[in-house]
């Protein structure tokens, strides 16, 4: 028996001796309601103690716990700035401060706490014949870098959201403008010819309505010049076509022709000529050799197209 209380007693002395001593201290006992209180605790660690930390979180007793600093030191003596507040007034106690830690080789937390300090909170005392005052303005805590954590954070994953609207919105309509099929350019000769075509299919002055006849044939004409050439052909007049026709070789060769057929369907609209049957054939065949001559070839020569002229005008 005397031998297992040595041993009990031998493992109590090496457990308090492997324990950290906490000493809390004031600069003062007596603070006015509203206060901040600085606790100061100090922490004698013995070899083999690791992880020592505060374990308080939010309040201590009446007080509120509102930072806590560690202040650089040596590894055998730490030191704690705690900040508190109370708006209790009178004897007031703070309650022994817990922190964790773990002795080396024990993955057990282990806790150990601060000695209790008493203070005396004086309230506010009113002078009921005083003068009266202004509400004092709140003070101000010192920023930390974890008060703008958030809205940094909240900032960056914003101006991702937009960078990645933008690239989706980008890529969306670069999607779609590879899928767009693009519409064929019908040359404007290729136009002109299947609108006489279908003129021809209405059969208008056989049903005598010449003078729409003739107003769609030079409408057909002078949209065929606008189209090829980028001339004001469909609100000029005849002699104005003309005279925008005299730049361009293809229309030299046609220039009497091409007087002729304008004139005539301009005396049809006007009611001073009635063309008979074999003229409004003709004046067809005239428009379909118009657009036909004049549409662009790079093979033909000049003296073809002078061919081609001549025997339309043999045709006429």
């Amino acid at each position: 028996m005397g031998f297992l209380a040595v041993m009990i007693s031998l493992l109590i002395t090496i457990a308090d001796a492997q324990e950290p001593q906490l000493r809390a201290s004031v600069d003062s006992t007596e603070y006015k309601i509203g206060e901040w209180v600085h606790v100061r605790v100090t922490a004698d660690t013995p070899p083999g103690i690791s992880s020592l930390a505060p374990a308080a979180k939010d309040s201590l007793g009446a007080f509120e716990l509102l930072s806590i600093d560690e202040v650089p030191g040596n590894a055998t003596e730490r030191t704690w700035n705690f900040r508190l507040i109370t708006f209790d007034s009178g004897k007031v106690f703070i309650p022994p401060t817990p922190f964790s830690y773990s002795v080396a080789g024990d993955t057990v937390q282990r806790q150990a706490v601060t000695n209790m300090i008493f203070l005396t909170i004086h309230g506010v005392t009113v002078d009921p014949q005083g003068e009266l005052k202004d509400i004092k303005p709140p003070l101000d805590a010192p920023w930390k870098f974890e008060d703008f954590l958030p809205y940094g954070i909240a900032l960056v994953l914003l101006a991702l959201s937009v960078w990645a609207y933008r690239y989706y919105r980008k890529k969306k309509r670069e999607r779609e403008s590879a899928y767009v099929p693009l519409k064929p350019i019908i040359p404007p000769a290729r136009v002109a010819l299947a609108a006489l075509q279908a003129l021809e299919e209405k059969r208008l002055w056989q049903q005598g309505r010449v003078k729409e006849y003739y107003s769609e044939a030079t409408g057909i004409i002078r949209r065929f010049l606008e189209d090829q050439y980028r001339i004001l052909a469909l609100e000029s007049t005849s002699d104005e076509i003309m005279q925008q026709l005299k730049p361009i070789p293809e229309a030299q060769v046609l220039v009497k022709q091409f007087q002729s057929f304008l004139t005539t369907a301009d005396l049809v609209k006007f009611a001073k000529y009635a063309p008979a049957p074999d003229e409004h054939e003709a004046e067809l065949r005239w428009a379909y050799e118009i657009v036909r001559t004049m549409a662009p070839r790079p093979e033909r020569k000049p003296e073809e197209m002078e061919e081609t002229a001549q025997e339309a005008v043999d045709v006429r």
